[in-house]
């Protein structure tokens, strides 16, 4: 099983951002940081404003994800490899 973690920089108030460390895994078929970000974060449209993404109910003002040695990951190539049946 390979274990990454999900970073997120939660804004709790105009000075206060907090980091967050969500950890993932997964052991036959590869996810990327995307998917799991949108299965994590909920997003909700604010008329006139946009769409925000909440965590526990704070707005999610960033993320990226890395692996157990704290390399960048974001599980692309991991899964076209295995969609294609490569190693």
């Amino acid at each position: 099983m390979k274990v990454f973690f999900l970073i997120l920089l939660l804004v709790k108030s105009p000075n206060d951002i907090i980091y967050v460390k969500v950890p993932f895994a997964y052991s036959l078929e590869p996810i990327t940081c995307e998917e799991i970000y949108y299965e994590k974060v909920k997003h909700k449209f604010f008329e006139n404003d946009g769409y925000y993404g909440f965590y526990k109910g704070w707005v999610v003002g960033a993320h990226y994800c890395i692996d157990e040695k704290g390399n960048y990951y974001d599980g692309y190539e991991e899964k076209l490899d295995w969609e294609l049946g490569h190693d």
